[in-house]
C-alpha cells in the first residue's frame, strides 16, 4: 500500500536529485594563478614612465618606521607578510626615481582570507597614531582613505622626515599600504617614494585600477 509519507519521500529525493547538479554548476571554479597573474597592474596603468622591477621588500615589518613603532603595531604589520609571499606578484619603478608600486594578489578558504583580513584591520587600529620623534626624525603611521574599493579595503600611511615639517608634503620617505578583499581574494598594494618624487593620488588611483582588473578576472571565472 503507497502511503502518503512514501509518497512525499519520493519526491524529496526526485527534487534532491535534480537541485543537485543545478547547485554544482552555480560553483564556479577559482581563477587559476596564471589568470591572477594577469589581474597585475600593467606599467601603462601607472603612466609611460613605469617599468617592471624585480627589485623590491616582500616584508613591510621590517621598514625602519615600523621596527621603530610600539609593540602592537610591529605584530600587527607582521600579520599581513603573507599577503606579500603571494605568488601573484608584480613591482614596477618610475623610470630614474624613486617612486614605485607592488602589487601582490593572494586567493584561498574562507578561513585562510577571514585571518588575513582580520590582520589588515588590526594593522589599521594599531598602527594609526604612532608618531615617533628625535632631535633629528619624526616618524608617523596614519590612517589612510582611498575610498571604497571591493568587499572591504584597509590602508595606512607612513612618513619619514624632519621634526616640524609637515610629512605629507615633506617626507623624505613615503609609504602607502593598502589591503583590498574582492570575496575570497585579497590584494596587497605598496607605494613608495622619497623625498619629493612620491605623487599621494597615485595611490588611490592604483588601487582602483588593481580592484577593477581583479573584478574583471572573477567575474569571468
Amino acid at each position: 500500500m503507497i502511503t502518503k509519507r512514501s509518497i512525499f519521500a519520493s519526491l524529496l529525493c526526485g527534487v534532491l536529485f535534480v537541485q543537485a547538479p543545478a547547485l554544482a554548476e552555480a560553483s564556479p571554479e577559482p581563477p587559476s594563478p596564471d589568470q591572477f597573474k594577469a589581474a597585475l597592474l600593467l606599467p601603462e596603468d601607472l603612466g609611460t614612465d613605469f617599468t617592471r622591477t624585480t627589485d623590491w621588500n616582500r616584508d613591510p615589518s621590517q621598514y625602519d618606521i615600523v621596527t621603530g613603532s610600539k609593540k602592537a603595531c610591529i605584530k600587527a604589520v607582521k600579520g599581513i607578510v603573507p599577503l606579500y609571499r603571494a605568488k601573484a606578484a608584480t613591482w614596477l619603478r618610475k623610470d630614474d626615481e624613486w617612486e614605485g608600486v607592488s602589487e601582490y594578489i593572494l586567493s584561498g578558504t574562507r578561513d585562510k582570507i577571514s585571518t588575513l583580513e582580520r590582520a589588515a584591520k588590526v594593522m589599521v587600529r594599531d598602527c594609526s597614531g604612532v608618531t615617533v620623534t628625535t632631535d633629528a626624525t619624526k616618524e608617523t603611521i596614519r590612517k589612510l582613505s582611498v575610498g571604497k574599493l571591493g568587499d572591504r579595503v584597509y590602508g595606512i600611511k607612513l612618513r619619514s622626515g624632519f621634526p616640524g615639517r609637515n610629512l605629507d608634503k615633506e617626507s623624505m620617505v613615503a609609504i602607502d599600504i593598502v589591503i583590498i578583499r574582492v570575496r575570497n581574494t585579497l590584494i596587497a598594494l605598496e607605494h613608495d617614494g622619497h623625498v619629493s618624487q612620491f605623487d599621494p593620488a597615485l595611490t588611490k588611483s592604483a588601487a582602483e585600477t588593481a580592484t577593477r582588473r581583479l573584478q574583471e578576472v572573477l567575474e569571468a571565472s
